[in-house]
C-alpha cells in the first residue's frame, strides 16, 4: 500500500518534470516540522563532478532521534529521453546524527534530484537540486 508522502512526492516529481528547465541549480531549504517537541531536520544533496558525469549524495540530519523513511528521486535529462533513480527506505537516527542515505551516478546533462525525509507525522524536511 503507498504512503501518503510517497503518492504526494510522486506527484510532485511528476508535476515538476514537466516544467521547463532553465539551467539554474536550486536548493530548497531545509523546513522544521511543525508542533511542540517535532524535531527540527536538515535534508541535503551534495554533488560531486566524477570523471563521467556526476555523483548525486543524499545526506540528512535532525536535532532529535527520529525514526522514519527517505525518499530520493533524480531525473537525469539527455538527448535521448530521461530516466528515473528511485531510493528510499527506512531511516533511524540518533539526536544530532548526519547519515548518507542515498546516492547515484549520473551521466553529463541536465538532472533534478529532490530528497523528502519524513516520519509518521509527516514529513520533516525536503530539499531539491538541479542543474
Amino acid at each position: 500500500m503507498w504512503k501518503p508522502i510517497t503518492l504526494g512526492a510522486l506527484a510532485l516529481v511528476t508535476a515538476c518534470a514537466a516544467q521547463s528547465y532553465t539551467g539554474v541549480q536550486t536548493v530548497s531549504p531545509a523546513y522544521q516540522a511543525s508542533g511542540p517537541g517535532a524535531p527540527a531536520a536538515d535534508c541535503r544533496i551534495r554533488e560531486t563532478p566524477t570523471p563521467q558525469g556526476m555523483r548525486l549524495e543524499a545526506a540528512v540530519k535532525t536535532d532529535h532521534a527520529v525514526y522514519g523513511d527517505y525518499d530520493f528521486t533524480i531525473t537525469s535529462y539527455s538527448s535521448g529521453g530521461s530516466s528515473d533513480i528511485m531510493q528510499g527506505g527506512p531511516v533511524d537516527l540518533l539526536a544530532g546524527e548526519r547519515t548518507k542515505v542515498g546516492s547515484a551516478d549520473i551521466p553529463r546533462g541536465r538532472y533534478r534530484a529532490v530528497l523528502v525525509l519524513s516520519d509518521a507525522d509527516g514529513a520533516l524536511c525536503s530539499a531539491e537540486r538541479r542543474s
